[in-house]
């Protein structure tokens, strides 16, 4: 039974009527929840590691290091504090207040390789398929609680 129809049995059941319903079946809508929790934990632990990467603190291999050495392919990573992916091909990617100091290019840089280690994640768990990685995902971009970013599509984006 599909979660639409319950909350019409549901609404069925206040207005007097008598209802006999299952939520056996409805485990799959606390399941998809779950599912994502799981895909935001590896989105997340995939930007820590991109941050260790863009502060040198750790090696190539992921692991921690006192001598490594900064890596600018990965200083996007130190302008986002988080990645969320909410369903279907679409993502909130969180950004620190020195966002909004970057160049439009730095920023459309920072936002692109930020969707695109999210993808990577989920095109693995099998979520988007490939053409939307080319098409690029529906992203927004939020800082202190307000969306100050959109993307346009092809891996363009526009900023307030």
């Amino acid at each position: 039974m599909k979660f639409k129809n319950i909350i019409a049995i549901s609404l069925l059941g206040i207005c007097g009527g008598t209802v006999t319903t299952s939520l056996a079946n409805n485990n799959y809508v606390y399941a998809a929840k779950d599912e994502y929790k799981s895909i935001n934990k590896e989105i997340s632990d995939t930007l820590a590691q991109s941050k260790g990467w863009a502060n040198g603190t750790l090696d190539e291999n992921g692991s921690s290091t006192d001598s490594g050495s900064a890596n600018d392919e990965f200083d996007w990573a130190n302008y986002v504090t988080k990645i969320k992916y909410t369903g279907k091909n679409k993502l909130n990617i969180y950004v620190t207040n020195d966002f909004s100091s970057l160049s439009s290019e730095d920023k459309k840089d920072s936002i692109m390789k930020a969707e695109n280690s999210a993808a990577a994640i989920l095109l693995d768990h099998k979520k988007i398929k490939e053409n939307d990685t080319i098409k690029g995902l529906n992203v927004k971009v939020i800082n202190n609680n307000q969306t100050i970013g959109k993307s346009l599509g092809h891996h363009s984006y526009s900023f307030n």
